[in-house]
């Protein structure tokens, strides 16, 4: 039972943090980006372009990786690190629903990096075949 448990974490976790990467790269493109760096150039945030790409990249990769169980703790580290950012720079100060999102993600990438990915996972599958 605590397999499948670990499984739909991943996956709803995984899934849902890559679809907001996914919405600003692939749906939005450059101008998505763009936007977005602009938005944290507006907050005061030092190389807002390229911290733009490094955040979306890291939800759209880390949260796919999360999912499929692939270098699974590296991945939910780099997005922790991201929904920490998210939560500490972009709403601090913010009431709870404005962050109550990245809280989650935050939450359920801490425990997939504590726990590991479980036995449902290529990570499992890759340490077993050594």
């Amino acid at each position: 039972m605590q397999s499948a448990a670990f499984l739909i974490l991943r996956l709803v976790a995984g899934l849902g943090l890559a679809s907001h990467g996914y919405q600003k790269i692939i749906v939005g493109g450059f101008d998505g980006m763009e936007a977005f760096g602009g938005w944290l150039e507006s907050i005061g945030f030092p190389a807002p372009l390229v911290f733009a790409w490094a955040a979306k990249l890291t939800e759209l990769v880390g949260g796919t990786l999360v999912a499929l169980g692939l270098w699974t703790r590296p991945a939910a580290f780099f997005a922790a690190c991201t929904m920490v950012v998210a939560i500490l720079v972009a709403h601090l100060g913010d009431p709870f629903p404005e962050w109550e999102l990245a809280a989650l993600y935050l939450s359920s990438m801490v425990a997939i990096l504590l726990a590991g990915p479980g036995p449902w996972s290529i990570d499992h599958r890759r340490t077993q075949g050594q």
